[in-house]
C-alpha cells in the first residue's frame, strides 16, 4: 500500500510545483521521506490573518489517499480550528480518496478565512446589541 502512496504524493508533488497556488507552498521535508510535508500558508487577504506566513506539518498515513494526512500549524496562532484545521481528523466520513494535497490547503486558506469572518460578524452584531 505505501508503494501506491508514493507514487501518489511523488505525482501531486510534481503537479504543486508546476502549478502551485496562490499563497502556498508545500513539499516533503526531504526527498527520501515523501510522507512528512511542510506547508507555507499565507493569510487570506481582508482577514485578521493577511500579511502572515503560517507554517504547517503534514503526516501522511502509509494508505494514503485512502486515510487521511494529519496536519497541524507549527506556530502559534488562535483559530476555532487550529488544532485540527482540515476537520477531517474529528470527522473521518467528510475525507474521500479524491482530495489532493492542493484541495486539503485551499480547504484550510477558506476555513482561516470564512470561520474568522463569521467570528467578527458575530462581534459586531454583539456590539450592536449592547448598544440597544
Amino acid at each position: 500500500m505505501a508503494g501506491s502512496a508514493l507514487r501518489r504524493l511523488m505525482a501531486e508533488y510534481k503537479q504543486l510545483t508546476l502549478n502551485p497556488p496562490e499563497g502556498i507552498i508545500a513539499g516533503p521535508v526531504n526527498e527520501e521521506n515523501f510522507f512528512e510535508w511542510e506547508a507555507l500558508i499565507t493569510g487570506p487577504d481582508e482577514t485578521c490573518f493577511e500579511g502572515g506566513v503560517f507554517p504547517a506539518k503534514l503526516i501522511f498515513p502509509p494508505d494514503y489517499p485512502l486515510s487521511p494526512p494529519k496536519m497541524q500549524f507549527t506556530c502559534e496562532m488562535f483559530h476555532p480550528n487550529s488544532d485540527d484545521p482540515m476537520g477531517y481528523e474529528s470527522s473521518a466520513e467528510r475525507w474521500s480518496p479524491v482530495q489532493s494535497v492542493e484541495k486539503i490547503l485551499l480547504s484550510v486558506v477558506s476555513m482561516l478565512a470564512g470561520k474568522i469572518l463569521l467570528l467578527h460578524l458575530f462581534n459586531i452584531l454583539h456590539i450592536q446589541i449592547q448598544k440597544l
